[in-house]
């Protein structure tokens, strides 16, 4: 158990946790931030770990249910497990491991619900192995496309292991990256050219987002790319909103935390690419001494 630093009640002016193996996770900490720039953020990005897409489903757990103990004992008011592997693997533990009272929206769930809403017939999923390893995207979806009766509704899903890396080096737009897309999405078929498999694509990585415009380019416009971290976002204010716990807008000027387990000047770097402005990142979280 860890003791907070200073323990806010779980009202309008307590912190939205945020958890990722990295800072993959900061497109979902700025989507939030845009969405809600009243609401203060508690991020950490368990950097001395990354990746989870490559651990055992039991240590991604066991690295997930610290890192959610730490948020709530820090006086979070929901924790946002803005990592997919952790998503696909974690997050009935990260329930069971905090109060009842904290709700848990993790990256899968908001995607698929949406989709389900506009009624997506074929849609592709790309990302870790870990996540696409879990079946949790297919699965999901095709529960909600028969709920829904949805009419020839298939899921495609396709590991791309090397793309995160990448990113996570900054070479979302470097020419090394358009081949290693084309690479990947020719074997799964769904290449512009190719005969149409797919009408919608989940970027199932919370890294993938920076490299929207390579997707498009080798996807061809017919091909939709899911905005997963705006999705997410808009859950995340649906749950503080049905709890009464939205920051108000006029409260004081907002100070997000943003702590890593493992600081190098690569992740600093990289933080600013991810969050769209300067990220002041520090060493801190379940693993250091309170």
């Amino acid at each position: 158990m860890y003791s907070p630093s200073s323990r806010p009640s779980l009202a309008s002016d307590a912190p939205i946790g945020i958890f990722d193996s990295g800072i993959g996770g900061l497109t979902v900490a700025h989507a939030i931030a845009q969405a809600m720039p009243a609401e203060r953020m508690l991020y950490f990005g368990d950097t001395a770990h990354m990746p989870y897409g490559d651990r055992s489903p039991e240590l991604v757990r066991t690295y997930s249910v610290r890192i959610a103990e730490f948020l709530a004992a820090e006086g979070c008011k929901a924790i946002v497990m803005a990592c997919n592997s952790a998503s696909a693997t974690a997050k009935a533990a990260v329930e069971a491991c905090v109060d009842h009272d904290i709700p848990v929206i993790d990256v899968v769930a908001p995607v698929v619900q949406q989709l389900g809403r506009e009624g997506a017939q074929r849609v592709g999923v790309i990302g870790t192995r870990a996540t696409i390893g879990s079946g949790i995207y297919g699965k999901s979806l095709r529960e909600v496309q028969h709920d829904r009766g949805i009419p020839d509704g298939h899921v495609e899903e396709w590991p791309t292991p090397l793309l995160a890396p990448l990113i996570e080096e900054g070479w979302q737009s470097h020419e090394l990256m358009l081949p290693v897309i084309q690479g990947y999405l020719e074997a799964a078929g769904w290449c512009a050219g190719d005969e149409r498999r797919i009408d919608a694509l989940v970027l199932g990585c919370t890294h993938y987002p920076l490299a929207e415009e390579a997707f498009s380019r080798v996807l061809g416009p017919q091909v939709r790319l899911i905005d997963g971290p705006a999705i997410v976002a808009k859950a995340v204010a649906h749950a503080l909103t049905v709890r009464g716990r939205l920051a108000s807008a006029d409260g004081p000027s907002v100070q997000h935390q943003f702590m890593v387990s493992d600081l190098t000047e690569n992740f600093v770097q990289s933080a600013q690419r991810f969050f769209g402005k300067e990220v002041h990142l520090v060493p801190g979280g379940p693993w250091f001494q309170h």
